[in-house]
């Protein structure tokens, strides 16, 4: 996984690499590719902008990824291929935060318990939607309550909405899709069940269905995830492109409604809400990024997947929002409603499931549109938490006995990860999950820009990017970066004000205490991370001033850097004009001049060709 020490004895130097973990480019850009494919960028996103008009939002996601954080990954994989770290050692360059990797780890658990309840949730949803009728379409599973098809009853569908207008009054009805959200993920349950929640059976078979294949796959064939991966790449490409055409077939795609805007509060927060989590969806402030990209060559082009890659995960997001918005215009052509029409419920996971499964009906009543959308999702969240599911394992193997036995130390990592999930099965606690891990990856990576940007300082940084592969950076980049931890701030602080209690307001409320058991959980999950990141502070202060080198704190260790030592000692010697394309060419040119132009035309041509053999003497992923 890491350079080795050696030098060659003939010829350019060339560093000794062990085998590649991804063993191609192509492989590791797929990956990366499917992490950033994640609940945010499948989920969240796509409805919310659909959900909001489409036009704003789909801007304020573009920037919030553009500016933030397509520029946080270029630099966290600049840091991973730079150093060959781990998420503890790359806050070499600012000892003070060495100890946030320990934070991060916690984050990285929450996330992959949070990932574990929405993936069985996505699994639920495609097992039904592959029925001949699902759920949703058919009131045959609720007839003890007022429901209704809203594709089927227009005129009660009609009469419910004025009632509710008129009157200010819920009409009593309720739609196929919403007793069915009720009933398998539950609207704020722990206010009508306490916590006999906990344990639905179809979801803990759901959970033990996605542990145990992973389980199985990771036992079997190490990089059998590099061929799922391919699958899923493909599979998400061709459900878009047939769901699009199926939305542009869809009378009610072209109907043209009148665009207004309302801004009102609930606008301004789905305007923090999209921007937060456009940022967030690249995937960083987890360390992640760092982990799939540590063990890449020096020289290779791995950089630029941090544009690529961003800019792709942007793109199938607009398109599922698109079929989404598309979706929601039929609707409305179909009923002859200009507002009202979409149910948004009082659980933050409404949207995503009860909302779409009832969108998804609107193209000519077929359930297979609906399990390619929910199946789609699945995949993704599921090779999500497959990849955090690898992080975790690697980090656990630093112990020798669970190096020994890999497999029940393996098979302890899910029984773990299952027990520390039952307590998250109801829909309104697993929603204390989604605000803590976006708060607390919103404030890792304001902690990683302060630290590399303003620290360890821009300057620094764009000179190690100019030593790993020999570019310069761009204006763009530098200007992005000194920004980014003002915006982040500043998003950071729109986020902490914003977080409404609608989505809370509904859940148990624990008379001994006088709090409702989200919020309990909630401050207690964010106290475990501020007490995590404090005591780590306090540690590196006290050992750096006791050792007499209270400086030190604040500047990047000897050891930061290559880990290969002569990378290391070349990097201190290190002049950024000399390893710029522009600078070689001129030297070229030069040498080429003092016999004459057919002479130095010859000269230039060897010189390159010496230059092109040494770019060649890397490693096959050294193509840069």
């Amino acid at each position: 996984m890491y350079l080795d020490e050696t030098v060659e004895n003939d010829g350019p130097y060339c560093p000794k690499l062990n085998r590649n973990r991804w063993e191609s480019y192509s492989n590791y850009r797929l990956v990366l590719w499917a992490w950033m494919m994640n609940e945010l960028t499948v989920m969240f996103c796509p409805v919310s902008i659909s959900h909001s008009g489409f036009y704003a939002q789909a801007a304020l996601q573009m920037l919030a990824v553009i500016l933030i954080g397509m520029p946080l990954a270029y630099s966290e994989i600049c840091l991973a291929q730079y150093t060959n770290s781990n998420i503890f050692t790359m806050w070499n360059f600012f000892p003070l935060f060495r100890n946030v990797g320990y934070g991060t780890l916690f984050l990285i658990l929450l996330k992959t318990i949070y990932l574990l309840v929405l993936t069985s949730w996505y699994l639920i949803y495609t097992f039904y939607s592959a029925l001949d009728v699902p759920p949703w379409l058919s009131c045959n599973d609720f007839g003890n309550s007022k429901c209704m098809v809203k594709r089927v009853n227009v005129s009660v569908f009609q009469h419910c909405l004025e009632a509710q207008i008129l009157f200010e009054d819920d009409c009593g009805m309720k739609t196929a899709s919403n007793c069915f959200f009720e009933r398998e993920i539950g609207g704020n349950c722990t206010l009508e069940l306490g916590f006999y929640c906990l344990f639905p059976w179809k979801t803990i078979v759901a959970l033990l269905t996605i542990c145990g294949s992973v389980y199985v796959l990771s036992i079997k064939n190490e990089r059998m995830i590099q061929i799922v991966v391919k699958l899923a790449a493909f599979y998400v490409c061709a459900v878009i492109l047939i769901l699009f055409c199926v939305a542009l077939s869809t009378s009610g795609t072209w109907y043209a409604s009148k665009c207004t805007v309302n801004w009102n509060n609930y606008t301004f927060v789905n305007c923090y809400r999209t921007i937060t989590r456009g940022f967030l969806s690249v995937g960083t402030g987890y360390g992640i990024i760092h982990f799939l990209t540590r063990d890449v060559a020096f020289r290779s082009p791995a950089t630029m997947t941090a544009i690529s890659t961003p800019l792709f995960s942007l793109f199938v997001s607009f398109m599922l929002a698109l079929i989404s918005f598309s979706g929601i215009k039929t609707m409305s052509y179909y009923h002859g409603e200009e507002e009202n029409v979409i149910e948004l419920g009082t659980s933050p996971f409404f949207a995503m499931f009860a909302s779409m499964s009832e969108i998804l009906s609107y193209f000519d009543a077929l359930p297979i549109w609906g399990f390619l959308w929910f199946s789609t999702g699945f995949f993704c969240l599921y090779i999500n938490f497959w990849i955090l599911y690898l992080f975790l394992k690697e980090f656990m193997q630093i112990n020798e006995v669970a190096r020994t036995y890999t497999k029940l130390s393996c098979l302890f990592l899910f029984v773990f990860l299952l027990t520390c999930t039952l307590p998250f099965l109801c829909s309104d606690i697993t929603a204390t999950l989604s605000d803590a891990t976006e708060l607390i990856q919103s404030f890792n990576s304001l902690l990683f820009s302060v630290a590399l940007y303003w620290i360890y300082g821009i300057h620094k940084h764009t000179v190690d990017i100019v030593f790993m592969i020999g570019i310069k950076t761009n204006h763009f980049l530098k200007v992005t970066w000194f920004l980014n931890p003002i915006l982040i701030s500043i998003i950071l602080y729109a986020r902490c004000k914003i977080i409404e209690t609608y989505e809370y307001e509904e859940s148990y409320h624990i008379e001994s205490i006088s709090t409702t058991s989200d919020y309990l959980i909630l401050y207690i999950l964010l106290s475990i991370y501020g007490f995590i990141i404090v005591a780590g502070l306090v540690v590196q202060m006290f050992h750096y001033i006791r050792s007499g080198n209270f400086r030190g704190l604040f500047r990047a260790e000897e050891s930061w850097g290559p880990t290969d030592r002569v990378l290391r000692r070349s990097r201190r010697m290190f002049v950024p004009e000399i390893m710029t394309r522009e600078f070689l060419y001129r030297q070229v040119r030069i040498r080429g001049y003092y016999k004459g132009k057919e002479q130095g035309k010859e000269r230039s041509e060897q010189r390159l060709g010496e230059l092109i053999e040494d770019q060649l003497a890397w490693n096959a992923m050294m193509s840069s």
